[in-house]
């Protein structure tokens, strides 16, 4: 498994993950959103290639100076590979470079009612829940993950 920053070559292969979870995971709206974060300048995203070089997941972290918080944004893995480890390598990794370069910070989501618990185990707690967010029947649940001091 390999961990790449992301560039525009994966715009197309991201999107097509997205939409592998749609609308389970993803309501289709949010389409215009996660296209339009993956053509900012500079972000912290990453894509995940399996050993056969196949790009099947993606996400990434973003500080937010005004708040002193990260969040982390938009990671998925393809619906085809999902329970398979690599959203927990995922967030693993984006954790370690979140505690790397922003340890003094508490980290943050948004995520549905089919995924909070994923992030649980984690460490991150339920702040807010807001009923049909993102779609009908698609809740968003609001994580946090508070900074440990070691």
């Amino acid at each position: 498994m390999k961990f790449i920053l992301y560039n525009q070559q994966f715009f197309n292969c991201c999107v097509s993950i997205f939409k592998s979870n749609v609308p389970v995971f993803f309501s289709s709206e949010e389409e215009v959103l996660f296209s339009n974060y993956l053509l900012k300048p500079s972000i912290n995203y990453y894509v995940v290639l399996n050993s056969s070089n196949n790009l099947i997941a993606s996400g990434g972290y973003e500080y937010e100076k005004d708040k002193d918080i990260v969040s982390l944004t938009w990671g998925m893995v393809d619906y085809k590979y999902h329970n398979l480890g690599y959203g927990t390598s995922l967030t693993e990794y984006r954790l370690q470079k979140i505690k790397k370069e922003f340890s003094h910070c508490s980290v943050e989501l948004n995520t549905s009612q089919k995924t909070f618990k994923f992030y649980q185990k984690f460490g991150f707690q339920i702040i807010k829940i807001t009923q049909n967010y993102y779609a009908p029947g698609l809740d968003r649940y609001d994580l946090l993950k508070k900074t440990s001091i070691n």
